[in-house]
């Protein structure tokens, strides 16, 4: 008998426990969510208070910056005949400031007029696209971070048009703006951010400017990913994952930067390790984790000694007899185990059922051995019947023929010596001798083909392949479909008794072809192969099913299958519909078998 190959009791004692801490599992997987999205919205809530602080300090910076632009213009005005002195001013206005790289003063077609600091050289601004932004806006103009630096430092730029007093811009003030002390309280903010962590100005250009807090400085960064950087400008605030230049994981929290002056798109992200990030919610998940894979230990150890104790082991006795009760051993019981429980009650039951199943099994051994006995005497009676008939049927042929024909034939002698004796005298008696020879002769017609039906003599003097031929051209003539007789080997070395039954079943295939097969076309083959012969017949007819083959009334085809009992023979019925139906008899090459009466 096979193993037991399914879930064990054992295996579901522990699925039981594994159900039974399945919520508090969810509840801590829940737990370590929610402490997971806490955290991140803290992030994200300090990265908008930054985004906060560093609109209002560069507010406050542009503001005072208009202040200073609108005094270099007013100078420009009062001096304007005077470069020189215009450079003075210049130079004591960005000594007297702080944070600033430089100041100058362009005229209407991009020359420098004077300039301080950064702008000291001559040099043409007309091509530059915040100048004609400028000019064209008439306003303050802050331009988009250019990569520019004084003494390796990153500089902004800002402009501002001046009017004379036929209200037409006459001039154009600007200047550059440290963005490192622009945004110096900005940075102070971050002291309090852990390790790894940095922060960074973005716009949609690429990082303006990045702060590291394990070193405390800020740098331009220059390889911000693309992708990253048009997900954040687009998406306004929130938080992302994703990795750094050097495959870092990271938490990057981003949020919008209000710009007063400019209509630029900006934003602060604060990028944080994901593990420190999520350190405190991932020790949180990892300890509950702990705690509950130890209380499933705990709990599997105690089923497991308990269930070994109190189920396996008498289960494991119930199903040792139950094999031997099914391999054979019907006095196999499993009696009294352990405790009066439900267990020891259902080995009770199932000794009870062990009892009666050898009681039934013993009756049914019985009553099948009387039943093979009856079929045995019945298939003999069967085999003894045909056999009976058969000497019957060649009784009677010969008889029929020796008597019958042989009356019928001398009545045709004398009919034909009375015709010699003739002529008559009237024509009447004549036609009537003539008549009589006519019916004498469909007499004997007849009497030769209810002999041939009876017993073919062509059987017993020629053999079964001549009598297969024969009855072939009989069955061609009288149904009229096309039949085909195929090759055929030497005559089968069969016993009368088995070349009889292979020729009944040949006609009685036939029979069925004309009477059910729809056929216009019939195919037989004999041949002898491994020790059998065997008899085909295939048409191309509507095709037999198997409802008709396994049909209750089915009693031709129950008739071949009985003719071939005695020999150990076999048959086989294929219906394709639309194809037709090939019938195939194997009968082995034996003797016959002696049949009891």
């Amino acid at each position: 008998m096979e193993q037991f190959t399914g879930t064990s009791l054992r295996t579901r004692l522990f699925l039981t426990v594994l159900i039974t801490f399945l919520p508090l599992a969810v509840m801590i997987l829940y737990v370590a969510q929610v402490q997971k999205k806490l955290e991140m919205e803290t992030i994200l809530h300090r990265t908008k208070i930054l985004a906060r602080a560093a609109a209002s300090e560069e507010g406050q910076q542009m503001e005072s910056t208009r202040h200073l632009l609108t005094a270099v213009a007013d100078s420009f005005f009062m001096v304007q005949e005077s470069p020189d002195r215009l450079k003075g001013l210049l130079a004591h206005l960005l000594n007297q400031t702080e944070g600033y790289a430089g100041f100058g003063v362009l005229d209407t077609g991009g020359r420098l007029v004077a300039g301080s600091g950064l702008f000291v050289k001559n040099r043409n601004y007309s091509d530059s696209p915040w100048f004609r932004d400028c000019l064209n806006s008439e306003t303050l103009t802050v331009v988009a971070y250019p990569r520019e630096h004084s003494a390796g430092e990153p500089v902004l730029y800002l402009a501002l048009p001046a009017k004379d007093s036929r209200g037409k811009v006459a001039t154009v003030a600007f200047c550059a703006v440290y963005l490192d002390w622009m945004n110096r309280s900005l940075f102070r903010l971050l002291a309090e951010l852990p390790g790894g962590s940095r922060l960074t100005l973005l716009d949609e250009f690429g990082g303006i400017l990045r702060y590291e807090a394990d070193v405390k400085s800020w740098s331009v960064p220059d390889n911000f990913d693309a992708e990253l950087r048009r997900r954040i400008l687009q998406t306004g605030s929130g938080a992302l994952s994703g990795s750094d230049e050097v495959g870092l994981p990271r938490i990057y929290a981003f949020a919008p930067l209000p710009r007063t002056i400019a209509n630029r798109q900006d934003a602060v992200v604060l990028e944080v390790p994901r593990e420190l990030a999520l350190g405190a919610s991932k020790h949180i998940f990892t300890r509950n984790v702990v705690l509950l894979t130890l209380s499933v230990a705990m709990a599997s150890l105690v089923i497991w000694w308990t269930g070994d104790r109190v189920f396996i082991r008498r289960i494991r006795q119930m199903v040792r007899i139950s094999r031997r009760v099914a391999s054979g051993d019907l006095d196999a019981r499993v009696g009294q185990i352990g405790a009066k429980d439900e267990i020891n009650h259902l080995a009770g039951v199932f000794d009870e059922m062990a009892s009666s199943l050898q009681a039934r099994i013993q009756k049914e051994e019985q009553s099948k051995a009387s039943l093979k006995a009856s079929r045995e005497k019945l298939r003999r009676l069967a085999a003894y019947q045909q056999e009976v008939r058969e000497q019957e049927r060649i009784r009677i042929a010969r008889e029929i023929h020796d008597q019958l024909g042989q009356s019928l034939t001398i009545l045709k002698m004398d009919l034909a010596w009375l015709t010699r004796k003739g002529p008559y005298n009237t024509p009447e008696v004549a036609e009537k001798m003539t008549a009589m020879g006519e019916v004498i002769d469909a007499s004997l017609k007849d009497l030769h083909a209810v002999t041939y039906e009876l017993r073919p003599v062509i059987l017993d003097d020629f053999g079964l392949s001549a009598a297969i031929e024969w009855q072939l051209e009989e069955f061609q003539q009288r149904s009229g479909l096309r039949c085909r007789l195929e090759s055929m080997e030497s005559e089968p070395d069969l016993t009368p008794d088995q070349a009889t039954a292979l020729f009944r079943i040949f006609q009685e295939t036939l029979t069925n072809v004309a009477r059910h097969a729809q056929a216009t076309e019939v195919t037989v083959h004999l041949e002898g192969r491994a020790g059998e012969w065997i008899l085909q017949v295939r048409d191309n007819g509507r095709g037999i099913t198997e409802a008709e083959i396994d049909g209750s009334d089915a009693y031709g085809l129950l008739g071949i299958r009985e003719r071939l009992f005695p020999w150990n023979g076999r048959v086989s019925f294929e219906g394709k519909a639309g194809e037709g139906t090939c019938v195939t008899v194997h009968l082995p090459i034996s003797e016959e078998e002696s049949i009891d009466d």
